[in-house]
This record gives C-alpha cells, sequence and structure tokens, in this order.
C-alpha cells in the first residue's frame, strides 16, 4: 500500500504546502442545517406499523387529481373533439362508456408476472427473502396489464401508445381514449401534473471566487472478501486529503463529500457479527482520517445495516468506531451530518434532492425486460431493436420521469417497502429542486432536462466499488465532472 502511494506522489508538485495538515478548503453548509424539520426524518417514540398502505395511496391520488386536472382542463376541455365527437371528462373510472371518447385521472398499476406478491410469499413461507427477480416483466409470454385505477374500480389500458411510454404502478395520470370493448381502454393521449414550483437559482457571483463543489460516492460495499474495494478506499482518502494530486488548488474548491448510500456490504444472512464490524471499522477508519480535511454528509443505502424500508433513517452512532465519537454531538453536525435516504438540502440557495438509487433501480424492473429472472441464470444478451434497454440513457429518462411525476417513490409500496405513513406521501414532491442526485447505479450520466419550464440537473452517480468513479458537481455553474481512481 504505501509503494502504490510512494508512486501517486512521484510527480506531485506540493506547492509548499504541509501534507500533515489538513487542506484548505471553501466551507460549505446546508442553509438550514439546525432550523428545518427533515420531511423523510420518523419519530422515534411516534413510529407505527399498524396502519394500512391504502392511506398513502389515499392521500396521493387525493393530491395528484387536483394537480392533472388543471393540465387535462387545459388540453381536452372547452369543446375538445376526437375524430369529429366531443370529448367528455369522465369523474370515475368506472363512468367510461363504450364509442365515447373521453379523459380520466387515476393511478396506474401494473400486474406483472415476475412482479413480487406479499401472499404468495406468505403462502411460500419466502417472506423477507431478498428480491432476486431482475425484471418484472414477462417479455415473451405478453401477459403483463396495465390498469387505471380509482376509488371506483379499474380499466385495463391497451394500445401502442402504452408500448412506447413508461407506464409504472403508483403514478398518478389523465388517460385520453376510447373504450375499445367491454372493461378496455384504447389510450390516446397522457397527461401529467401541472409543473410545480420551483426556487429561484441563487445569483452566480460576479468575482472571481467559486461557491466550491461537492464529492459524490456511492456503493463502496465494504467487505471482507474484497481487497480491491478497502485500497481503492485508500487511494480515494488519500485523494481527498490532497496528498495523490498536484491540483492543490481544484481540490479545495471541494467543500464537501456526500456518501450516497450502500458503504458497507451488508447480508444479514451470510455476513457474520464479526465480518460486519470489520467493515465497519474499516469505514470508521475512514471516516476519521478525512473528517479533519473535508466535512461529510452520510446517507443510508440498501445494503447498509440500516432500515431496508424507505425513508431510510441516519447511521446509528453506536455501528461507529469510538474514533468518531466526538463528531456525534449536534454541534459538529457541520462536520459529519448522518441524514436520511432520501436527503433534501440547500447550499447557498441551491436545492438538492439526493436518493440512494433503490427507486430508480424498481423502476427499471417494470420496463427493462429480463429473461433472466431467479429460475434463468443463463446470461441474457439485449436485442438493440427493444425499446427499454438497460443503458444509461434509459436510467436517465426514468429519472427525468420521476420529476415529470412528482413522483421518486412511485412503486412504493407495493414493490418498494416503505412506512406506511397515515396523512402523507414525503416522496410526493412539492416543489423542484435545481439538482436530483441518484446513487448507486451502474453507469455515470448526467442531464439537465427542462419541465414546466423549470431546469432540472440530473446526476447517477455509479457505484464506487464496481467502477472507482467519483462525481463532482460545481455548485456555481451545476457542471458535473468525475475522478476515476483506477488499481
Amino acid at each position: 500500500m504505501d509503494a502504490l502511494l510512494t508512486k501517486f506522489n512521484e510527480n506531485r508538485n506540493l506547492q509548499n504546502e504541509d501534507p500533515s495538515q489538513p487542506l484548505k478548503r471553501i466551507k460549505i453548509v446546508d442553509d438550514n442545517l439546525h432550523n428545518r424539520s427533515n420531511p423523510f426524518q420518523l419519530n422515534y417514540k411516534k413510529r407505527d406499523y399498524g396502519s394500512q398502505y391504502y392511506h398513502i395511496y389515499q392521500y396521493r391520488l387525493k393530491t395528484f387529481r387536483v394537480r392533472v386536472l388543471k393540465e387535462c382542463n387545459k388540453r381536452w376541455d372547452a369543446g375538445f373533439t376526437l375524430n369529429g365527437q366531443l370529448v367528455l371528462k369522465k369523474d370515475k373510472v368506472l363512468d367510461i362508456q363504450g364509442n365515447q371518447p373521453c379523459w380520466c385521472v387515476g393511478s396506474i398499476y401494473c400486474e406483472m408476472k415476475y412482479k413480487p406478491n406479499v401472499l404468495d410469499e406468505v403462502i411460500n413461507d419466502t417472506y423477507g427473502a431478498p428480491d432476486l427477480t431482475k425484471s418484472y416483466t414477462d417479455k415473451e409470454g405478453g401477459s403483463d396489464e396495465i390498469m387505471l385505477e380509482d376509488e371506483s374500480g379499474r380499466v385495463l389500458l391497451v394500445g401502442d401508445f402504452i408500448r412506447s411510454t413508461p407506464f409504472i404502478t403508483g403514478v398518478v395520470v389523465g388517460i385520453l381514449g376510447m373504450e375499445a370493448e367491454a372493461g378496455t381502454f384504447q389510450v390516446l393521449d397522457i397527461c401529467y401534473p401541472t409543473p410545480l414550483l420551483q426556487n429561484p437559482l441563487p445569483p452566480q457571483n460576479v468575482t472571481s471566487h467559486s461557491k466550491g463543489k461537492i464529492a459524490l460516492v456511492s456503493g463502496l460495499n465494504l467487505n471482507n472478501t474484497s481487497p480491491d474495494r478497502i485500497l481503492r478506499l485508500e487511494i480515494l482518502r488519500e485523494f481527498l486529503m490532497g496528498r495523490i494530486s498536484n491540483k492543490i488548488d481544484d481540490l479545495s474548491q471541494i467543500g464537501r463529500l456526500l456518501i450516497c448510500g450502500n458503504s458497507i456490504d451488508f447480508d444479514i444472512r451470510s455476513v457474520t457479527k464479526d465480518e460486519l464490524m470489520t467493515s465497519l471499522t474499516t469505514f470508521s477508519k475512514f471516516l476519521h482520517n478525512i473528517l479533519p480535511s473535508i466535512p461529510v454528509d452520510m446517507m443510508p443505502g440498501t445494503n447498509d445495516p440500516s432500515d431496508k424500508s424507505l425513508p431510510q433513517q441516519p447511521f446509528h452512532k453506536s455501528l461507529f468506531d469510538k474514533s468518531l465519537e466526538s463528531y456525534f454531538d449536534d454541534s459538529n453536525k457541520e462536520v459529519l451530518n448522518l441524514v436520511t435516504n432520501p436527503y433534501e438540502f440547500s447550499y447557498d440557495g441551491l436545492d438538492v434532492l439526493a436518493i440512494s438509487g433503490k427507486n430508480i433501480n424498481d423502476i427499471c424492473k417494470y420496463i427493462i425486460p429480463s429473461n433472466d429472472n431467479v429460475e434463468n441464470e443463463r446470461e441474457i444478451v439485449q436485442d438493440e431493436n427493444d425499446d427499454f434497454k438497460d443503458d444509461i440513457e434509459h436510467r436517465m429518462d426514468l429519472m427525468e420521469c420521476t420529476m415529470k411525476w412528482q413522483n421518486i417513490a412511485p412503486t412504493a409500496p407495493d414493490t418498494l417497502w416503505c412506512y406506511p405513513y397515515a396523512d402523507k406521501d414525503p416522496f410526493v414532491l412539492e416543489k423542484w429542486p435545481h439538482v436530483y442526485i441518484v446513487a448507486n447505479q451502474p453507469y455515470f450520466g448526467t442531464r439537465l432536462v427542462e419541465i414546466g419550464g423549470k431546469n432540472i440537473r440530473i446526476i447517477s452517480v455509479p457505484e464506487f466499488s464496481s467502477t472507482g468513479m467519483m462525481v463532482l458537481l460545481d455548485l456555481e455553474t451545476l457542471e458535473v465532472e468525475t475522478v476515476k481512481i483506477d488499481i
């Protein structure tokens, strides 16, 4: 290890810096760190798992119906005709009649061949087992069904339109079309919720002083069986501390590190207590070494020893080594901030929303086919002509869709575990962020999208354990760059 770090330092220009001293950096702190309630934070004493998920669906439909109706009324009301026939609004799904063009608002529900079913899991005594299914879709059999539902009932959606547009369980939309036959509805157009508000972007500095950058990393996946992951982590530590780079000025612009989940490769069925403690100790040492140099926000992820349902609550401080004990005081949140997943924050007026990525990974299973399900372990080769393939462009499209749908976790609680809220759904957006970060993805990607006249920077942060890639976000220009650590 020492020889490797020496090699990195051979051509480094120290520029009269003392490597034993922390690198001087731009200070970046959440604007509302100490005076804002977190919508994803659960009160430990008030948690109640006795509620039914009906309340979430009811809140979601009620909230989005108002938003969707505004857009539907703009597009399809006031004498709108289809093939010479007047298009009518239907208040309920079951009010749809044959040979009459109409539109209706409701929630999408997908019935799919490989989608998990909790009743089947209980019957087969597999409830709580890990989901190994790579896709819920039935690529060959065509048994999957997409329906529109509300309080009155469901209607089956058919037509070419639904084959080219992502229809995901839990999304509330307006549908225009006509009943094709009893119980089926031919879809001709779709309407999404009315655009959300977005806080004005903070003005750019008129001076030469930068607002700094935040570093984004996810999927460290530390364990005892992959020494290469430990090695990558060591090199990342040296980089963040400014010891293996000759670009001191560039490093000084990195004012904060956001660890976006899946730091520990933890599987309660196969990882022993000693193995888990070893991984946590390694991670604690990493944090202890870098915290004097750079502040850290830390989110949990699906693989971490944390809640398995969204929203995941912050890591418990007892998981970490005693060397970090002094950082867990509330007064040190600016240095080490244990946060929820999802996590929303603001830097100098720039609103950022980050999630560890389980939401997009689950949505992908609804539309990206795979023949490699649990009972079939042969490698799948994707057809180049497939409408939906698992590549970065399709994943970025789905991330953009969650902003358009205004719901970052529409498949919860159907196929994504979540807390049974009784009076709200925190995954429903009330405003659009300036930056939307989705972590633990197989690829890096970024896109500046315009939705409803508002610009949103979307960033896909790849798993560090497999790609060695860290992402840097410029808080002033919203430009994105990557740093890759190869071994």
